[in-house]
């Protein structure tokens, strides 16, 4: 923890007031996969509609772009509060739906603002914290996710579902997020760069100045391999059904199997920020990448009980953990301060858009191949060609001010990206200075 002991005081509240509305995001994101195969029962849905239905979830992020567009004019702090006070609504209504359609219903207008809240949360992080260690402070929040996933996991599989209590009781209890609200109105601060740009009169006056000719191309980069990347839903969501229906386990212990196969993630994950500070988000991100990918594939084709299971999903888990905030540290590096809300909100959007994807596709395939394995195997080519466009087209930002690998220190002159072939590897592309 060397990199935290360099941190100051200031920096160690940021990352607890951020790390608590993380924290929640992975619980009430990771509802619906907990206890998926208890609401397809409620709502008498098979996976395929299930898997149909929950595509039109996921479409909150459409209209998230324009709120979090907000962000880059009213400021980070404002929609911040905003978003978390609005999610933690959503969700806390979403144990009353009456039906799918409400169910739905309810968790896209969650969606909208837990989104929102994303992007700005890790907006926040990418401004305010040290170059040297903005890796592993996207480590730390990565981690904070985690564990309200694993929170969840052992609250459902370890009390709730063994006592008989409905999934429903997992919806109310996401409502403590709003007395973080009172934290952040008080101690939480405007980003220092959003300030000096607001101050300097150099945020973007419309919305469209994202598209201009020097951001073009990082604009394209993050968002098709935040779309591919996503194109797992499927596999993510479906993962404790598939334990459940395919493999006969019972909820419990594939709740607790989650719990098992992420505990190592969430030191790897705080060691994955750090190691992509010091050796590149390419080689770090790319390599943890391809190891769930292998995971994935394991636990879904080979045979066997819990033994085979649970090395499988830990290799899923710890390779998505590791990768995750690793990867998604460029949405913020590569925009300037003027846009980089926005950046994060059309990364959700493609994120989104990847998702819904996913469980339609996956939907479809679902009737044709009747069995989880072939359609998660198909999709997976998806992240596989993410993986390649990461290794060989983007550049190597660890190290390094934003205002460096935004190209917005030269007045928002064009970005450098490195020259590649595709015979190149991750290693002859990073460069030497930055080692």
């Amino acid at each position: 923890m060397s990199a935290w002991k360099r941190l100051d005081r200031s920096h160690h509240l940021l990352l607890v007031l951020l790390g608590a509305t993380t924290f929640f995001d992975g619980y009430d994101t990771a509802i619906i996969a907990l206890a998926l195969r208890q609401i397809r029962a409620t709502f008498h849905l098979t996976q395929g509609s299930a898997s149909l239905w929950l595509t039109f979830l996921y479409l909150g992020a459409l209209p998230a772009l324009f709120l979090t567009r907000r962000a880059d004019i009213i400021g980070r702090r404002r929609v911040l509060l905003i978003s978390v006070t609005g999610y933690t609504l959503a969700t806390g209504a979403t144990a009353f739906a009456p039906s799918i359609a409400a169910f739905v219903g309810l968790q896209f207008i969650g969606r909208l603002f837990l989104y929102t809240e994303n992007a700005v949360v890790w907006t926040v992080a990418a401004e305010e914290l040290p170059a040297a260690e903005r890796g592993f402070g996207f480590g730390i929040l990565g981690m904070a996710s985690a564990l309200g996933v694993g929170f969840g996991a052992i609250l459902y599989g370890g009390i709730l579902q063994p006592m008989g209590v409905s999934w429903r009781v997992m919806y109310l209890i996401a409502l403590p997020p709003l007395l973080i609200v009172a934290s952040l109105r008080r101690r939480l601060k405007e980003t220092q760069r959003f300030a000096a740009a607001r101050d300097e009169g150099t945020l973007a006056d419309r919305w469209h100045r994202i598209f201009r000719p020097e951001l073009r191309r990082a604009l394209v980069l993050v968002l098709s391999t935040a779309f591919l990347f996503q194109l797992t839903q499927q596999a993510q969501l479906f993962a404790l059904d598939f334990l459940q229906s395919d493999r006969g386990i019972s909820a419990s212990v594939a709740s607790f199997m989650l719990v098992g196969a992420g505990l190592p993630g969430i030191p790897i994950m705080v060691c994955a920020g750090s190691l992509s500070d010091r050796y590149g988000r390419r080689l770090v991100g790319c390599t943890f990448g391809l190891a769930s990918l292998l995971g994935a594939m394991a636990f879904f084709w080979l045979p066997g009980g819990v033994p085979v299971l649970l090395p499988a999903l830990t290799l899923v888990i710890v390779g998505q953990l590791a990768a995750f905030p690793v990867i998604a540290s460029y949405t913020s590096e590569l925009f300037p301060t003027s846009v980089r809300g926005q950046a994060s909100a059309w990364a959700s959007v493609a994120r989104v858009l990847g998702s819904s994807t996913s469980l339609a596709v996956g939907g479809a395939l679902l009737k044709v191949t009747h069995h989880l394995s072939p359609t998660v195997t198909i999709l997976a080519i998806g992240p596989l060609i993410a993986t390649a466009i990461v290794a060989f087209g983007f550049p190597d930002t660890h190290g390094r001010e934003l205002e460096a690998t935004s190209g917005s220190e030269q007045d928002d002159a064009p970005q450098h990206f490195p020259a590649m072939h595709l015979g190149e590897g991750i290693l002859h592309t990073v460069d030497p200075d930055l080692l």
